[in-house]
């Protein structure tokens, strides 16, 4: 597969305002994603999120992943405090998940904020790149026609297709859990089929702030699979369908990101006119 050129997308820095309302907008999506699990459900698998001040702590124990329990806006809307700090690892710890992640990226604030991190045994663990769109009317998407590839909106007639795909994808027992954001206010899902088959998924949460997030995005390109090709058909049509909703603006991540830039997923997002203005980096506790 041909790699993209550096200049695939723009690299542009944003304010800190900007940072602020992007990370809060994912965090009232995931906010109400985990507010959907059935109460049984999350009380036997332990899904629950909380606010910390502007901060919004997810937890799903019974994942045994880091990225399910982690941290959203920490020192972004509002500088982090130590007590701050103390209460979200105190509530880790009470819930007994060692695997959680925090997020830093280059506004977060005070200044140090990375070496309080580290004050409290987190090191850095990953990192993603944001990328976001504005309103903008839809440049051409990547041509992906001669491939055959079909993307659909997830209908309840065949909502147990696509929570099936996705639990076999992330390896993970959701239980009634998915089926439950099929016509949830906010939520559109949907897949890419080849061949009849759903070979890709894709999950758009629309804001009352009219902000789009795009995620649970399975497989993760660069990580689950090297096929980028049904993703970013899946990603074309949300802008579409996103533009015409009223989306004022959409946001999402590179999860398996290149320092060079050089992955399909940089030339496909840049096509769909989204720029990539900071990084984020999660802590974690060293294994």
């Amino acid at each position: 597969m041909p790699q993209a050129s550096a200049s695939a997308i723009d690299t542009a820095a944003i304010r800190l305002r900007d940072a602020a309302r992007i990370e809060l907008a994912e965090a009232r999506a995931w906010a109400d994603l985990y507010a959907a699990a059935p109460p049984t459900f999350a009380a036997s698998a332990g899904v629950t999120s909380r606010w910390v001040g502007a901060t919004l702590v997810l937890e799903w124990a019974a994942s045994g992943r880091r990225y399910f329990s982690r941290t959203i806006g920490l020192g972004v809307a509002e500088p982090a405090t130590a007590q701050g700090l103390e209460q979200i690892l105190r509530l880790y710890r009470d819930a007994g998940i060692s695997m959680f992640l925090v997020q830093s990226l280059p506004h977060c604030r005070p200044a140090g904020f990375e070496d309080r991190l580290r004050e409290h045994g987190l090191e850095a663990f990953d990192s993603q790149d944001r990328i976001v769109r504005d309103g903008a009317p839809s440049p051409s998407p990547p041509s992906l026609d001669a491939r055959g590839l079909a993307v659909e909106r997830v209908e309840r007639e065949r909502a147990e297709e696509w929570s099936e795909f996705l639990q076999r994808t992330y390896r993970l027992d959701t239980g009634p859990w998915l089926g439950r954001l099929i016509g949830r206010p906010g939520w559109h899902q949907y897949v890419a089929r080849e061949d009849g088959r759903i070979v890709a998924a894709r999950a758009m949460y629309i804001g009352t702030d009219a902000t789009a997030w795009l995620g649970m995005d399975g497989p993760v390109p660069g990580l689950g699979t090297q096929d980028y090709e049904p993703d970013a058909a899946i990603c074309a049509r949300i802008v579409g369908d996103g533009l015409a909703l009223g989306v004022r603006r959409f946001i999402a991540d590179i999860e398996a990101p290149s320092a060079e830039l050089d992955t399909p997923a940089y030339e496909h997002f840049g096509k769909l006119g989204f720029k990539r203005p900071y990084v984020r980096t999660h802590f974690a506790r060293p294994r």
